[in-house]
């Protein structure tokens, strides 16, 4: 179940990414297409353990939408965007990027014992290609993403910067 919905949800936001893409950019077009990819393979009997291990990447997702809620509403750099900022990035990075790379690991490995030493149902080479250009391609874009969120969070909550001030003499 968990697996359908996001699948649904991945339907969608390709979808709306292409739409909107230049607002979104290629990058949200390209992350929504390869993780409908992956969760539409989890339907197989094909790492689908995975699948739902994977959907842990979005545990980063309500804080980042928050965080573009409070944008939104005039409270960049607030106290509150900086708490939701701190729990954005630990978390993203927690999930997408040390839970994401060892689950990557783990099922590379998975992957290629199962392609080495087919048993009764072989592996087809294009659903391991797939499924690993996928993975790797996103976890690609969550290390793009984490340095883009660092100087983004780093602008909003900075001091002024020197030889800005408008001081009158």
């Amino acid at each position: 179940m968990v697996q359908g919905f996001a699948a649904g949800y991945f339907a969608w936001d390709l979808l709306a990414s292409a739409e909107d893409v230049d607002v979104h950019g290629w990058g949200a077009v390209f992350h929504a297409a390869s993780a409908l990819i992956v969760s539409m393979m989890g339907f197989r009997p094909f790492v689908n353990y995975y699948g739902v291990n994977l959907i842990l990447y979005e545990l980063s997702t309500p804080f980042l939408n928050i965080h573009w809620w409070l944008d939104k509403l005039g409270m960049t750099g607030s106290t509150l965007q900086l708490v939701n900022a701190i729990a954005l990035l630990t978390t993203f990075a927690g999930s997408r990027l040390v839970w994401g790379t060892y689950q990557n690991y783990c099922m590379y490995k998975d992957i290629w014992r199962a392609v080495q030493h087919p048993g009764e149902l072989p592996v087809p080479s294009w659903l391991a290609l797939a499924y690993l250009a996928s993975t790797t391609f996103l976890s690609g874009l969550n290390l793009y993403w984490f340095g883009k969120m660092i100087q983004a969070v780093s602008k909003r909550f900075q001091g002024p910067k020197e030889g800005n001030d408008k001081k009158t003499r």
